[in-house]
Formats: structure tokens, C-alpha cells, sequence
């Protein structure tokens, strides 16, 4: 970390400020993101200093739907507060640059941004309890029902062909047809052959689920993409989600990708990147609690086709290990990385907690039953076939 540059980026937002201390935030896997405190005209605060990647179409594009995002989220805030008991609900706003007025102020090729920083609040990797499940449930139902009156045609594609399994599928494909396994070493070539032996099966499954779904009439939302674990702001004293953040990847698409993406985030207790592969299991009671406090919201159920969350919870964490796999196929050029085969850890994980979500489904049946959603009992016998 350069803190010179920091601060000269720094004073290109803010007049009269003086940095104080920079903090790294090492969750995500795509933006490099800090949380800067510093003195602004002598009074101390915060905020969050973004250096953007390069995976996404624009930039600008990016920070249009952010500033359409929060817009909304604000004025509906003011006009009518989405509180539930009391809760506080708030919103990482963009601010402006001063050399230039806009949301970016670009530095030897590069496209820094700053956003304000939601005071009293944390995010975590793991979960702490079945109270936080319930509460993440929650904070995703807020934010889903704070952004069903927005026209999802205003937003446009950040990143090309975002959750279209079909393309990670296509892709790998065809990364294998030219893929030179010689140069590897041979333990890890053996691990990758592993991984692509195991997943055979299962891509074959899915090319028949995603034609199975394709009849089916699912509406489209406007959706968060990314509503992984450590996108959520908890309230620092009650554990309440205050904020969903980082919505670079907000967009038209399913509920349903959403509600799995989750999922497969808060019930891997582990974590993507766990000290041992051994500790990587599907956690179905902090599934089960997500579930009660997503659909504690009145009529969140409505005519929407949550019986098919179990499919899309199998298609998110199949995609996700194949992404993982291609980008270390591909020299490691999406993900960011601390270690060269890091994305092949992460893909081998997805695929222990994909075998260990397939034991669980009957399961999670019984948890969508009981909150009056009824699901595909056939797909259970199908999925299990295969592993």
C-alpha cells in the first residue's frame, strides 16, 4: 500500500484533508478496497477508497448504476423509511471528485473512487449464529423489496454474460480443447483432472436443469449478483443488517440467484479460502434461518417460483467452481489471488461444499415446506445419482 498516493488520491475528494490511517479490506475478489480515516477541515471521519477493476465493460457504466441504485434507495428512505422494528437502513452513496466533478478520478491508468463509509457497523466472512442467518435473510428481503419498483431496463451489464451458466460452461469447455496440461506440475495436474473428472457429470445435469428452466416463467428483478456474506453491514451493537453493499454488480436477473448466491455463501461456515478443505460442509440450519427471515416479510412469497431455489442453489455453486477453475486455467486474470493455484483451492472447495449441499436437499425441502413453499421432489433422486 502506497499511503503517499492514498492520500494524494484522497485530496482529490475531499478539501483540507489529512490521512490519518488506511485500512485494507481483503474479502473481495475483485475491487481493491480500503477504508481511509482522516481529518476533513479538522474534524475526523471515514470513508471507503475504491481502485476499480478492469473486469468490467465501463466504468462509468458501473458507477451510473451505483449512483441509480442509491438514488432510489435514498428517496424511497425519505419518502416512506424501509424500517422493520426499528432498524436503521442506509446506503453506500458515492462521492463526487473535486478536480473533476465526476464519480472517478482516474491516476496513471487507473479509476479510483471514494464512497461513504456507514458509521457503527461490521461485516463478517463467517456467520456467528442462527440470529445473524436470520437477520442476512432479512437484510436481503429489504433490499429486494426496496428495489421492486425500480425499472431494471434503466440498469445496464457491468460484466458480460454475469451468472449465464451456459457461458461458464461453453468456456470451460473450451479452454480444455486447447489447454496445454503438460505444463503443469504433475500433483497439481493431478488435482485439476480430479476436478474436471467430478464436474463431468454435473455439467451434463445442468445443460438439462437450465432447459428444464428455461419453460419455466420466472419474472425478472432487479437484483444485488453478488450478495455474498461479506457484502452485509451489521449493526455493531444488535446485529441487524444496516446496508448491502458493493453494487457494482446490481442488475437485472432472478430472485432466485440471488436467494442461491447467498446461500452458498453463509452456509460454507468455512469460507472460500479455509485453512483446511476438511472443515468445507453445507451448513442447513443457518439455510434454514436465511429462509425464515427472508420470507418474514409480508407477502414476499407472492406468485414468485421459490420451489425451484434448490436448482439455482446447485447452478450457482457448479458455476462458481467452474469460474474458479477457468480463471486458474487462465493464468488466475479475474479473481484476485495471494498464491498461484489459490483459484484451484477455491474451485476444489466449491466442489466439497456442491457434494455436501446434495446430501442436505431433502433437507432443505422440508425447511421450503414449512414456510409453505413447495419444491421438485424429483430433483433430489437426480442430483444424487451423480454424486
Amino acid at each position: 500500500m502506497d499511503s503517499e498516493k492514498i492520500n494524494l488520491i484522497t485530496n482529490n475528494f475531499f478539501y483540507n484533508s489529512k490521512v490519518l490511517n488506511i485500512d485494507s479490506i481483503d474479502s473481495g475478489l475483485i475491487n481493491t478496497t480500503y477504508i481511509v480515516e482522516h481529518l476533513n477541515n479538522g474534524e475526523k471521519s471515514k470513508f471507503v477508497l475504491q481502485l476499480l477493476s478492469n473486469i468490467f465493460e465501463s466504468h462509468d457504466l458501473v458507477n451510473r448504476n451505483h449512483k441509480l441504485i442509491t438514488d432510489h434507495i435514498d428517496r424511497k428512505i425519505k419518502i416512506n423509511p424501509p424500517r422493520l422494528d426499528n432498524y436503521r437502513w442506509e446506503i453506500p452513496s458515492l462521492i463526487r471528485c473535486n478536480s473533476n466533478n465526476l464519480f472517478i478520478f482516474p491516476y496513471d491508468s487507473e479509476s479510483w473512487r471514494a464512497m461513504v463509509y456507514i458509521d457503527d457497523t461490521f461485516s463478517v466472512d463467517n456467520l456467528e449464529d442462527k440470529v445473524m442467518a436470520y437477520q442476512t435473510g432479512l437484510g436481503l428481503a429489504k433490499f429486494h423489496r426496496t428495489l421492486s419498483d425500480l425499472d431494471f431496463n434503466k440498469l445496464e451489464k457491468s460484466i458480460k454474460n454475469f451468472h449465464n451458466t451456459k457461458y461458464y460452461i461453453d468456456k470451460f469447455n473450451m479452454i480444455l480443447e486447447n489447454y496445454n496440461f503438460m505444463k503443469l506440475d504433475y500433483n497439481i495436474n493431478k488435482r485439476v483432472q480430479k476436478l474436471i473428472f467430478n464436474l463431468s457429470n454435473h455439467i451434463e445435469y445442468i445443460n438439462f436443469i437450465l432447459g428444464y428452466l428455461q419453460k419455466k416463467s420466472i419474472d425478472i428483478s432487479v437484483v444485488h449478483g453478488d450478495p455474498k456474506l461479506s457484502n452485509f453491514l451489521f449493526d455493531i451493537q444488535y446485529k441487524y443488517v444496516v446496508s448491502l453493499v458493493d453494487l457494482d454488480t446490481v442488475s437485472s436477473g432472478y430472485l432466485l440467484t440471488d436467494l442461491a448466491d447467498c446461500i452458498r455463501s453463509i452456509c460454507n461456515i468455512a469460507g472460500e479460502d479455509p485453512d483446511k478443505i476438511d472443515n468445507v460442509y453445507f451448513d442447513i440450519n443457518f439455510c434454514r434461518h436465511f429462509l425464515k427471515g427472508y420470507f418474514s416479510i409480508p407477502n414476499q412469497k407472492g406468485d414468485y417460483c421459490f420451489g425451484l431455489l434448490p436448482e439455482f442453489i446447485y447452478l450457482i455453486i457448479v458455476e462458481l467452481t467452474i469460474r474458479f477453475l477457468n480463471d486458474f486455467l487462465q493464468s488466475n486474470s479475474y479473481f484476485k489471488i495471494k498464491y498461484q493455484t489459490q483459484n484451484l483451492y477455491r474451485a476444489e472447495v466449491q466442489y466439497r461444499l456442491l457434494s455436501s449441499f446434495v446430501s442436505q436437499i431433502p433437507k432443505l425441502l422440508n425447511s421450503l415446506h414449512e414456510i409453505g413453499i413447495s419444491s421438485n421432489p424429483s430433483f433430489i433422486s437426480d442430483v444424487q445419482k451423480i454424486v
